[in-house]
């Protein structure tokens, strides 16, 4: 399982940093009594959007996740009337500063966001994050005042001012919206098999890969429950933000017996934890069914069947990057770690040899290998005393 978690969660350090004229709760939607349904483009697992600023069309991530964010590209097309600096703390909770702006205008199919911010980042030149061409984030914050619903399997996004309009037949939950940001959070229950339960409220994150991330935090109190089965403990690292990789950290592979989020029930769920202090759901959740997320009534909506098996076994490894280096992040199965360490370098993944690839097209190898599960590897150690190459068989 390869995890290049390219979410954005921001934290901000305190409310004391944002000037009184620009915040992330300011702006509004033009128009009244809304209904538009917007097409998007999947770019390798990523949604991503049409955004109009200035009459040129840039291509923005849906986040929800993550505040609006916009690329050094797009600040040069932008009038910035107010920016300020302001301190900001990434997925693996390193921090630096950003500055942040406000945007006159912008457009998301043919309703005009006025008067709305962004941080800036230059996306260009991140190490991952250029590979997704992309111009920005569309963050929560962009969206707090509306309905919105996603689907994966017609690629479509539509956003309302009154869900009403949406027709759902499925029953809500409870959504929390945390901070300026209005982060929306949902609360998921497990089960064991003698229906045991414990719950948490995790973030609704579009912008991270895979299904379900557990926080260190949550699975230390969950962990007297005995509601979990650990699998494995593994020192590395794997997810990257956008200050860089994730420090070097003991993690541990768990699996659930039932997973519940509103109406349906996941069976033999597999997951990891992470430095990150929430736990989250990502964009594989939108593989089972569509979501509506209302911010105007804190509702939360999963329009899907009542059960669903997850057909997944557990990792052997995962992968990171190190030093712009495709290489091995955590070894999972204890029976490999004569074979893998984490920092090796993989410089082959069957047929793809990465020294004759560009750096972008990992992605490929990404999705070579959930579609297979036996292929071969062949890794230089970390300090390139050797070269062996392993079977994976899975």
């Amino acid at each position: 399982m390869i995890r290049l978690n390219i979410t954005i969660l921001f934290l901000f350090v305190t409310s004391l940093l944002f000037s009184q004229k620009i915040a992330f709760d300011q702006g509004k939607i033009n128009q009244k009594n809304y209904y538009e349904e917007i097409s998007f483009e999947l770019v390798n697992d990523k949604i991503i959007l049409p955004v109009v600023i200035n009459n040129k069309t840039f291509k923005f991530l849906l986040d929800t996740g993550a505040p609006n964010v916009i690329s050094k590209t797009v600040l040069a097309e932008i009038n910035v009337q107010n920016s300020r600096k302001i301190n900001v703390s990434d997925a693996n909770n390193q921090s630096d500063k950003m500055e942040m702006v406000a945007i006159e205008s912008m457009k998301l199919g043919n309703l005009t966001f006025d008067n709305t911010t962004a941080l800036v980042s230059d996306l260009d030149n991140h190490f991952i994050l250029k590979c997704f061409k992309m111009d920005g984030f569309i963050g929560s914050n962009l969206l707090r005042n509306s309905v919105i619903k996603i689907s994966l399997k017609d690629k479509k996004i539509i956003i309302t001012d009154d869900v009403k309009n949406l027709k759902t037949k499925a029953k809500p939950s409870k959504l929390i919206l945390f901070g300026e940001q209005k982060s929306p959070y949902v609360k998921i229950k497990f089960l064991d098999k003698k229906k045991h339960i414990v719950s948490e409220e995790v973030l609704i994150d579009t912008g991270m890969d895979g299904f379900y991330e557990m926080s260190n935090r949550a699975f230390n109190i969950f962990s007297t429950e005995n509601v979990f089965e650990e699998l494995s403990r593994s020192t590395g690292s794997s997810s990257i933000g956008l200050f860089g990789t994730a420090p070097l950290k003991e993690q541990i592979l768990f699996k659930a017996t039932f997973l519940k989020l509103n109406g349906t029930t996941f069976e033999n769920l597999i997951s990891n934890t992470t430095d990150d202090n929430n736990s989250r759901i990502g964009l594989d959740l939108l593989k089972h069914g569509d979501i509506i997320i209302d911010f105007k009534k804190k509702k939360f909506y999963f329009e899907a069947i009542e059960t669903v098996v997850l057909d997944k076994k557990p990792p052997i490894y995962s992968a990171t990057i190190i030093d712009n280096k495709y290489s091995i992040g955590f070894v999972w199965d204890e029976s490999f770690r004569d074979k893998l360490s984490y920092g090796d370098e993989i410089i082959r993944v069957d047929s793809f040899v990465l020294d004759q690839m560009d750096f972008c097209d990992i992605v490929k190898i990404k999705n070579f290998r959930k579609d297979n599960q036996s292929y071969e590897l062949e890794v230089k150690s970390k300090d390139n005393s050797n070269t062996q190459i392993v079977k994976i068989e899975q």
